[in-house]
């Protein structure tokens, strides 16, 4: 059962919708009543814009958009924006340049509107006014952030702004854009709740512990080649915030990995995870939430397997994600063209030649549907509608789902396996990740996983070894191009290996290459401002490097 804030959610966005549209997208000029006054003169409706602000935060194609710009998966059909951004061919006027600026902008309108008007609301209690500001405050540093991720310097203002001041805004610095946006959270962070004093109408409501995962994220990904920060000093912040969230419980709220399947025992734990049966878990700390009916989201429609009733393959699972798979015991395959005994994680990720497919049917009974062929039939690899790789998607297929693949299960932004890894991570890079931090994170996500080699390994690159589990764990979760991104940008001995896996061939299951990517580390670390924006504020130049 979805909770009261996200039911009206669409309502809010279709309400909020005439004043999207603006001339330009910093200051997306409003025509209708939200900035009138005489708008705001109850809890509820500044509640239907705070409402409309979440929603606006993140959305179910952000993930898999995010995803195809890795090497985890590969887009082709139609020749999207995300292959000709990676094939190299990208210029100033790439539309998803133009809309991603666009989307981040009409939400940091909404903030600073909410913000410009709440305060005069009258029937909001002072200690919910706070909270209420902090969740908005939250929401405009988190798109602000991932804007800095993929521009650098960017327009930033805490203020609402005139379509006049909009024309003379310049960029401001990304080092300065991160101090404002750490102060921010820091602001926030007394007035958010934890997780356990959070009533079940209030689920999914931003919490202490999202913004500190926020922090974590923004040290973990920030460029220290542009603050002249170090590594080292970010990565121990970064311990520092994932230690007080393993075990400051008290102050931030109670999370663990959720280590049991569904009630009818046909779905593993981490199969689980990803389904609208498991939502607000113990191991949820934000998600996008979904709502049956009234939100659903269809993207598997068009990328698991046409057998499973889909139409067509447009985002696939690459070959590369697939082969970095260890087997069931926690030793490298032999075969990387075998599946049988690897871990278990990836049959609940990716779907691959000879997978058995399950689903429930009419009677409600979790049964076999069919066996995956991409050799032929409907399903064969590379053909007008099968996958281009040979591989579909599974995450966050459910099998309760509607006629056409419908689905409402929340989409997971943070959770605490998450944090368990940026807290491996950085004490590996530290050169601290002994038994007992090994026994605390790496351990326990192995175990729920069902794969060996959970012992701490006495020797070997820890850093390596963390990253390569973080991306097994987190596959298909938004999270990898910029994983990819900050290593790159640590400019040290590894940097260069991370560089060459978004920079060369792109193969089907088969080994047979189907595509050439390319990546320049002096061009494709940021993207180009939008051409449309350059061309009407002329002061937002000069350009990223290489546009």
């Amino acid at each position: 059962m979805k909770t009261s804030i996200f039911k009206y959610i669409t309502v809010a966005v279709a309400a909020g919708s005439m004043w999207l549209a603006g001339c330009n997208d910093l200051d997306q000029e409003p025509t209708n009543k939200f900035t009138d006054k005489a708008f705001w003169t109850s809890p509820e409706r500044a509640n239907m814009v705070l409402n409309m602000a979440y929603s606006q935060m993140y959305s179910h194609d952000k993930m898999f958009q995010d995803e195809a710009l890795s090497d985890n998966m590969y887009e082709q059909r139609g020749n999207p924006d995300t292959r000709t951004i990676r094939t190299g061919q990208a210029t100033p006027n790439t539309s998803l340049f133009k809309s991603e600026w666009q989307w981040v902008f009409q939400g940091v309108k909404t903030c600073n509107i909410f913000l410009t008007f709440v305060d005069d609301v009258p029937g909001i209690e002072s200690s919910n006014l706070a909270y209420m500001k902090a969740q908005i405050r939250f929401i405009r540093a988190f798109l602000y952030f991932r804007l800095a991720c993929f521009y650098g310097d960017i327009p930033f203002f805490l203020n609402d702004i005139s379509l006049e001041e909009s024309r003379q805004l310049t960029r401001t610095s990304y080092v300065k854009v991160m101090e404002e946006l750490h102060r921010e959270l820091d602001e926030i962070i007394p007035d958010l709740p934890k997780r356990d004093d959070l009533s079940a109408d209030d689920n999914g409501r931003i919490t202490k512990a999202a913004a500190m995962v926020l922090k974590a994220r923004m040290y973990l990904y920030e460029n220290t080649s542009r603050t002249g920060n170090s590594v080292s000093d970010n990565m121990r912040k970064v311990a520092d915030i994932c230690d007080k969230l393993m075990h400051d419980q008290a102050t931030y709220g109670t999370y663990s990995l959720l280590t049991e399947g569904n009630e009818e025992g046909y779905l593993s734990p981490y199969e689980y995870l990803f389904t609208s049966g498991a939502e607000y878990n113990s191991e949820v700390i934000l998600d996008y939430a979904a709502v049956e009916l009234d939100k659903q989201w269809s993207l598997m429609y068009n990328m698991a397997p046409l057998s499973a009733g889909a139409n067509l393959c447009q985002k696939a699972p690459s070959k590369a994600l697939v082969d970095s798979y260890k087997m069931s015991d926690g030793s490298d395959p032999t075969d990387l063209n075998s599946y049988t005994g690897r871990d278990p994680r990836l049959k609940y990720t990716v779907a691959y030649n000879g997978m058995d497919w399950y689903d429930l049917n009419d009677k409600g009974e979790y049964v076999k549907k069919f066996t995956l062929d991409v050799t032929s039939g409907s399903d064969q690899a590379g053909t007008a509608n099968g996958s281009p790789t040979g591989f579909y998607t599974r995450k966050y297929f459910d099998p309760d789902h509607g006629k056409n693949l419908e689905m409402w299960t929340n989409f997971i932004m943070m959770r605490y396996a998450d944090v368990l890894l940026m807290y491996a991570e950085a004490k590996a890079y530290l050169g601290e990740l002994d038994a007992a931090v090994w026994n605390e994170t790496i351990r326990p996500i192995r175990e729920r996983a069902g794969v060996g080699g959970v012992e701490y390994p006495s020797s070997g690159d820890y850093t390596q070894i963390v990253r390569d589990e973080r991306r097994v764990e987190l596959a298909l979760e938004g999270l990898r191009y910029f994983d990819l991104i900050r290593w790159i940008n640590y400019k040290d001995e590894k940097s260069t290996a991370v560089a060459e896996l978004l920079n060369g061939p792109v193969y089907m299951y088969n080994g047979t290459q189907i595509d050439q990517f390319k990546f320049d580390t002096g061009r494709d670390i940021l993207w180009s401002l939008p051409l449309s924006e350059t061309q009407l504020v002329p002061s937002l130049l000069p350009n990223n490097s290489g546009y």
